[in-house]
């Protein structure tokens, strides 16, 4: 077992179970429980073959980048552009979903006793993460990794504790209707790739360890959300709210649910600030934006984008997961195809997949992009 192996599994998983996770049960209250179990469980197996593609590019790398760092190296200026856009939608719509539900969990905390709308809530709390950002304090970002285990014992404890309410006619399998709703949301909820640089640092990389994080970094996370999403759903039902938490408000003891608001929210906050970091370390290291540019528009784009409307957090992360997901997959794909045909450059896998199953992912997250975009723009 290498040095830090659990450490490196607590930092992939943590980063993967978050804002995600509490669109799902939402989602599959209205496409059917076997529709979402299916995506969770077919996409979790595809970001775990682009989370080996990852590592594997980043061991036979000598310099450590971001992804947009790595397309420019292996496919070029377009492919750095690309890929850097693809990451500025993905970072910026995950602070957007990061205001919006600590917005509605503050306001459900808070508002009993203080008044006060989300959009008040959700805007004091920006303001002093913005602060934050601007003054570089990353060493509170790290708390992230505490953050995530205590929500993951707050699921175990909403699960035992909501077994005996859950009431089978509460689900339903597949609703043909909405079948394809839950892909970009759920491509979201198991986006581990902002992790995966860390993770190999972290082991120094030790390849059979990079991949055996990897490999449980996909078994752990869909284990919780499919287990999350039942209970939500069971006890929800057609109720179910876009959040999940505030649903349960009314089935559950108010100390269990208060308790699992707060925590979501601690874990949304670390979040934010670690993703405010890594998209503010992309501007300025990969595009050479100055620092203060470059806060401004982590901190103001997605806040301003909370402004104007945009609180629909189902819509936030499936727009997100399918299109700027959808394009990070497809670059990372790209980066594989160039390195098979490099002898010696193949290190993460024992059998290296066929170009056509390559060429097959590729055009079905083509297809999640377009399908993605007709729907978010209702033509």
């Amino acid at each position: 077992m290498p040095k830090n192996f659990y450490k490196a599994l607590a930092v992939l998983v943590g980063y993967i179970i978050g804002v995600g996770m509490f669109g799902l049960p939402f989602l599959a209250s209205r496409s059917g429980i076997g529709t979402v179990v299916f995506f969770v469980i077919t996409l979790g197996l595809v970001q775990h073959f682009l989370h080996l593609i990852y590592a594997n590019v980043i061991l036979v790398t000598k310099e450590y980048h971001q992804l947009p760092g790595y397309a420019g190296l292996y496919l070029g200026p377009a492919g750095k552009r690309v890929s850097g856009a693809a990451k500025v939608v993905g970072d910026f719509g995950a602070l957007l979903a990061y205001i919006i539900i600590t917005g509605i969990f503050l306001h459900h905390l808070l508002s009993p006793y203080f008044g006060g709308s989300e959009f008040m809530y959700a805007s004091t709390l920006f303001a002093l993460q913005a602060i934050v950002v601007f003054f570089g304090l990353g060493v509170l970002a790290r708390v992230e990794l505490v953050m995530s285990a205590l929500l993951i014992l707050i699921v175990g404890l909403l699960a035992m504790k909501g077994l005996g309410l859950v009431e089978l006619g509460n689900y339903q399998a597949i609703d043909w209707r909405y079948l394809l709703l839950p892909y970009g949301a759920t491509l979201f909820a198991l986006d581990g790739n902002g992790a995966i640089p860390i993770i190999v640092r972290l082991l120094r990389r030790h390849q059979a360890g990079v991949r055996n994080v990897i490999r449980l970094g996909f078994i752990i996370p869909v284990t919780i959300i499919i287990v999350f999403t039942f209970v939500v759903v069971g006890i929800s039902g057609a109720a179910t709210t876009p959040d999940a938490l505030t649903g349960l408000r009314s089935s559950f003891e108010n100390g269990v649910v208060t308790l699992a608001l707060v925590f979501g929210i601690l874990t949304m906050i670390t979040s934010f600030l670690g993703v405010s970091e890594s998209s503010l370390e992309m501007l300025c290291r990969d595009f050479r934006l100055p620092a203060r540019w470059g806060w401004a528009l982590v901190a103001f784009v997605p806040y301003g984008m909370y402004a104007l409307g945009f609180k629909n957090l189902i819509d936030v992360i499936s727009f997100a997961g399918a299109v700027a997901g959808g394009l990070s997959a497809i670059i990372l794909i790209m980066i594989f195809m160039k390195l098979e045909k490099k002898k010696g450059k193949i290190v993460i896998f024992r059998h290296p997949p066929k170009r056509a199953v390559a060429f097959v992912l590729i055009f079905l997250f083509l297809c999640g992009i377009i399908y993605e975009i007709l729907h978010f723009t209702r033509l």
